[in-house]
This record gives structure tokens, sequence and C-alpha cells, in this order.
């Protein structure tokens, strides 16, 4: 199994690889795809999986990051990790976290981050085999968690793909870091923005200021977090997870 971090450019490149699946998670940034002429992206909380064979076209704009998995058919095939995406995702490239679950997509990173361009075993006191068990442990603890993208009609595009690119970024970038401190410099700088014309852009395209838009995701995360019988929390610590300064909050 290769596992690397890359970067793509705004040039659109298209190839396929018959031997392995790919696993593509964001970082940063927002990959446009078309796999087997299903449009989609990479953004956030939606991955995507390109099985082994399928023709797949991709370009990003901007800053962007993306964690890719090569995971050799065979292996994805024995250890149920290709069993696990068609049963969560049928036959859709694209699938998408769940909300309240985007702490697992963050945890993959943070463990499974490498140097740019680079692979290697996941962690150095790992063997490889170790290394590549663990990845996939993770990542089927990951698809347990997901459900398909609800993007159907339109094969996966990004409703949000009316936005601006950049401002589409920036919130998928907040959305996966919602239990950080982040202030409206951070979102700016990521979305290469003045402030002022970051608050135009969420006046215009979401309707409302980015922290208060910022304050309905932790929210919304803490609310689906509290409905699952499987995430048993103490306030304090829900309210640490979403980015709340205490339970009060």
């Amino acid at each position: 199994m290769q596992y690397n971090m890359r970067q793509y450019r705004a040039e659109a490149q298209s190839h396929s690889h018959s031997d392995f699946h790919q696993i593509i998670i964001s970082e940063i940034g927002l990959l446009e795809m078309e796999v087997e002429g299903r449009g989609g992206a990479v953004c956030g909380r939606h991955m995507a999986f390109v099985e082994a064979g399928k023709t797949h076209a991709y370009r990003a704009e901007g800053l962007n990051r993306f964690l890719v998995l090569d995971v050799d058919a065979e292996l994805a095939h024995r250890t149920g990790l290709e069993a696990l995406w068609y049963q969560y995702g049928g036959s859709a490239p694209y699938l998408e976290v769940g909300n309240g679950h985007q702490h697992g997509l963050i945890d993959l990173l943070d463990r499974f981050s490498v140097k740019e361009n680079t692979s290697a075993a996941l962690d150095k006191d790992l063997g490889q085999d170790e290394a590549d068990r663990a990845m996939l442990d993770c990542l089927k603890s990951l698809l347990v968690r997901c459900r398909l993208s609800g993007r159907q009609g339109d094969h996966g595009a990004l409703p949000e793909m009316t936005m601006p690119v950049r401002l589409v970024r920036a919130m998928a970038w907040a959305e996966a870091r919602l239990g950080e401190d982040i202030t409206i410099a951070d979102i700016a700088t990521i979305a290469a923005q003045s402030e002022s014309s970051l608050f135009s852009a969420f006046q215009k395209y979401v309707g409302i200021s980015p922290m208060r838009w910022l304050t309905e995701q932790r929210l919304q995360t803490a609310m689906s977090i509290l409905r699952d019988p499987a995430m048993q929390l103490s306030m304090s610590d829900l309210a640490s997870m979403v980015g709340f300064t205490d339970q009060s909050a």
C-alpha cells in the first residue's frame, strides 16, 4: 500500500490504474473529479474511491493538499475494505462522512500525514505490514460513518459549486476543523481574500456572517453527535470537540 500527500494543478489530467484502488481525502482545498463520466469533488467531508481500472480526470485550483491512498485491489478485497465501500457507497465513487464524524477524517489525516510526494510507513515504530493494517482499520472505521453524498441527481457535483471555488474551499476547511480555534483571519487566508471581501462573499452566497455560519456548523455537529448512541460524551467534551470554549456556550 502506498500513501502520500499530493498537490494538484489547475490543468485537468486523466489516467487509470489497473491493479489498485485509490482513496482521496482532502486536507485542504477542492479537487474536481470525473470518474467514468460521473462528476464530483473531494472537499471537506466528501471523499472519493476510484476503483481499479476506471478512468478518472481531476484538477484543483489554488491552495490544495490531499491524502491519496493506493490500495492493492486484492488486499482491499481480502480485508473487507472493498465490501464496506460497496455497502455504503454502492457503485458511486463519492461518499460523505456523516455530519458529526469529521473528527474521524482529522484523526486519519493527523495520523497518516507524510511528507509531500513521499511514500513511507505511517509510523516509524511500525513495520510496513503493521502500518498497512493500521491504515486499513482506520479506513474501515471511517467508512461505516459515511453515507452516499446527497447529490445523486447531478452525479456528485457539490451543491455549493455555484459559489466561488475559493469560498467553497474555505468553508470545507473550516467545517473539517470545528474543534479548533478558527478566526476570521484564518478563513480569509484559506479563501485567499481580505476579511472584508470574505464578509461580502458570505453575505452574498450564504446570507449570514462567517462567524455566525461557523457557530451554526458547530451547533449542527453537536446535535448530530448527541443523537448518535455510539458517541457517549460529557457536555464539556462535546463542547470542546466542536470548538466551543465551555459547555455553557
